[in-house]
């Protein structure tokens, strides 16, 4: 009687060992999937969101500096739209079409209720525009 019933157990772990893969595959590709449309990357890799691709774009790029410690995210936005979010060891990179755009950085959980800060770049096309979040002082300031 026990050997039928350790049977009967194997044969219903099989199936739900099958069953886990397949939940654990489906979670795996929709989390990647989510990465790639929100814009953030595994630490150590570079986010990237398409913005404009024209020829005539101009290009961002936003890092971490060290100092933002870890267990934060830099929420991104460009003239009021989300773009991503950062975590430690990750960068931004996108594209921008001419003329101002407000860029705007918060860092996540928002512990100390700091404002959004702001930098408004005047693009030309062609041009890299690199910015760099870091604290100075008590002040979250792109560089």
């Amino acid at each position: 009687m026990w050997g039928r019933i350790c049977i009967r157990v194997v044969s219903i772990m099989k199936k739900i060992n099958r069953h886990c893969i397949l939940v654990i595959g489906a979670l795996a590709c929709a989390a990647l999937s989510a990465c790639e449309t929100s814009g953030t990357a595994a630490p150590g890799a570079t986010a990237s969101v398409a913005g404009s691709t024209s020829q005539n774009a101009a290009r961002l790029v936003i890092r971490r500096a060290a100092n933002l410690g870890t267990g934060l995210f830099l929420d991104i936005d460009i003239d009021g739209s989300s773009v991503g979010s950062l975590a430690p060891g990750e960068t931004y990179r996108g594209s921008l079409s001419q003329g101002q755009h407000v860029v705007s950085v918060l860092l996540r959980p928002n512990q100390l209720n700091l404002p959004r800060t702001q930098k408004t770049l005047n693009v030309a096309t062609g041009q890299t525009y690199r910015l760099t979040a870091a604290w100075q002082g008590q002040t979250l300031v792109l560089l």
